[in-house]
């Protein structure tokens, strides 16, 4: 498990090494092909840690896609992870984000082109980002939005979560997937 790339600061596996360690560890062998994965995986029970929670919150998750999608480019935005946003924004338009919706996650709960649920969601974010919970009276508008006790716990887990990885891939700088263009639609990133 030593083969790397020598071209960024942080060793990445090469993609079959990433692929044994991926499947020793017990993992989704697509997670294995992804630069943060290839990371992680220098430390299989950390990687195996943030497996467990992708798997969880995006490849199994009971909430709306469309939704999950939202947060999780809000705290990308607000972390200013290029890594998080870029490889998220292709997943949300798959999910039917509109570029319009994209763009107004930027600005947060109160930019137009966003609806009552799309405003509880990022207004979610927003406060566990900012004051490390959310109220009640935010967490009943989210559970209202979101449909379900179990889709309101995968939203709830997102900013702190995402908030890790973010942290995680900002001080490794962990690189882009090859032809992954940064900050989509438009390649402008937080302070641009």
């Amino acid at each position: 498990m030593t083969a790397e790339r020598a071209d960024v600061p942080y060793p990445v596996l090469e993609a079959d090494a990433a692929r044994s360690a991926a499947a020793a560890a017990g993992m989704r062998p697509v997670l294995a092909d992804t630069s943060i994965f290839r990371v992680l995986l220098r430390h299989p029970p950390v990687a195996r840690i943030v497996a467990d929670i992708v798997e969880a919150i995006v490849l199994d998750s009971t909430l709306d896609a469309r939704l999950r999608e939202l947060a999780i480019l809000r705290v990308g935005w607000r972390m200013a992870s290029v890594y998080e946003w870029s490889n998220h924004y292709p997943i949300a338009r798959g999910a039917g984000m509109t570029n319009v919706e994209a763009l107004a996650v930027r600005a947060g709960p109160s930019a137009h082109g966003l609806g009552e649920v799309e405003r509880a969601v990022l207004t979610l974010v927003d406060e566990v980002l900012d004051h490390d919970a959310a109220s009640r009276a935010v967490i009943g508008a989210a559970r209202q939005a979101v449909g379900t006790d179990e889709a309101l716990l995968e939203l709830l887990a997102i900013p702190g979560f995402y908030r890790a990885i973010a942290s995680m891939l900002r001080s490794l700088d962990v690189p882009l997937e090859e032809g992954r263009p940064p900050w989509p639609p438009d390649g402008l990133g937080p302070g641009s």
